[in-house]
């Protein structure tokens, strides 16, 4: 009876155990469980991403403007980075375009250094391009806000995007601040076969430092080399410390070809958002070039002592501006005369030749042999000069007097011999 009675007891026991046994270790679930929540947890996750790969996928390419509302001045002219990002990983074509342009206003996409316009660009896979959109505004415009509209589209026709830019223009002149560049001479003339030299003044007007790029915008075929003063080194950036100035040399060297007029050259600065610039010009006169020379081509002739004698000359104009006031001057020996007809030229073409006849007079008692002319062209712009040599000749009477005498002295010589060989 015993081992009956505590048989019931030992189960109810075990049971109580089991039943508190979770409250001592802690409920784990079950791994089953667990796994079946988590791999739910990554579908979902999977399911967002692949939704938006795909949302992403639509676009082909992105349109980034630096900035959609500016206000700028009459007059002025506003330009910011436009970056074309191709999202794929292959190469996509996008055509640009510019609408609701106000009147007078001039709107376009350009390249960056050197500036020309652009209306399609290519950009490699998952690569990005950067162009410039630059607006310049007319002079006289009503102060109030504008909306130019931007539009963007791959050739295949898979993406299009669309963005409107405010301009709030100002009857004033918008103070830009950061950078400024100035020239004290932003003018200057001269012949197309010289390097015109400008001094120009870059300052930061800023509390930091910035590393600014130089650019120029000139006339096809002419040559802008940017320096540091005093040093011969080409730059095309320059670090500007805060509040400072620095002073930089621009070269600027003419097609050889160029035709007289004027050229307008623009040298601009640009770092972050801040960018200014400076207009120069050069008035060319053309180039002067003179030649002098013979109708025969030779330089040399020979006159005879006494008498006059003609040497026609010829002087031209190679270069491509006119010569004025030609005057003509000779370095000779003394007491010889030299006729220039005419002696003067009022003014010469470009390409026009003409012929001066020149007679050169030595006197009757030079003494015969080579002498040396220096014959110049002279004008106020330019000067040309060519050695000439002369030989003279003394003239036949004199000829036969010098021969007389040299025979009457031979036999004068020959008599005293004969005497004295006599004796």
């Amino acid at each position: 009876m015993k081992t009956g009675s505590s048989t019931p007891g030992r189960f109810a026991v075990q049971f109580l155990l089991i039943l508190l046994l979770p409250f001592y270790l802690g409920y784990t679930p079950s791994p089953v469980f667990a796994s079946d929540h988590n791999q739910k947890s990554k579908n979902e996750d999977t399911e967002e991403s692949k939704e938006k790969d795909a949302e992403e996928s639509k676009n082909s390419f992105d349109l980034i403007l630096s900035f959609t509302d500016v206000t700028v001045g009459a007059g002025q002219e506003f330009e910011m980075d436009a970056e074309v990002v191709n999202r794929r990983k292959d190469p996509v074509h996008v055509l640009l375009e510019t609408q609701s342009i106000p009147e007078g206003w001039e709107v376009g996409f350009h390249s960056r250094y050197p500036s020309f316009p652009v209306r399609a660009v290519m950009v490699q896979g998952e690569k990005s391009t950067t162009l410039e959109f630059k607006v310049k505004l007319p002079d006289k415009i009503e102060a109030k806000d504008y909306e130019i509209i931007v539009l963007a589209k791959d050739k295949a026709g898979t993406t299009t995007q669309k963005n409107t830019v405010i301009f709030r223009v100002s009857s004033k002149k918008v103070e830009t601040g950061g950078l400024k560049m100035e020239s004290q001479y932003p003018v200057l003339s001269g012949a197309s076969n010289q390097i015109f030299k400008f001094s120009i003044e870059l300052q930061n007007e800023t509390d930091e430092t910035l590393t600014t790029a130089l650019s120029a915008l000139a006339p096809p075929g002419w040559r802008v080399h940017i320096k540091p003063q005093f040093e011969d080194t080409q730059i095309s950036s320059i670090a500007l410390k805060k509040d400072s100035t620095e002073t930089l040399s621009v070269e600027i060297s003419p097609p050889v070809q160029a035709k007289p007029d004027d050229y307008p050259i623009t040298i601009k600065a640009r770092s972050g958002p801040y960018q200014t610039e400076n207009k120069l010009k050069i008035t060319l006169t053309g180039t002067y070039d003179l030649r002098v020379g013979t109708v025969t081509g030779l330089l040399n002739t020979s006159i005879i002592a006494g008498k006059k004698s003609q040497v026609v000359f010829r002087v031209g104009n190679a270069g491509t501006a006119p010569l004025r006031n030609l005057s003509f001057l000779t370095t000779k020996p003394e007491q010889w005369t030299i006729e220039f007809k005419p002696d003067k030229i009022d003014s010469l073409e470009v390409d026009e030749v003409r012929e001066i006849k020149t007679e050169i007079l030595a006197p009757k008692r030079t003494i015969a042999g080579d002498y040396l002319l220096t014959v110049t062209s002279n004008s106020p712009d330019v000067n040309e000069s060519i050695d000439f040599r002369v030989t003279v000749a003394t003239p036949t009477l004199w000829g036969w007097i010098g021969f007389l005498i040299v025979f009457l002295v031979v036999m004068g010589l020959g008599a005293v011999f004969v005497r004295l060989g006599r004796r």
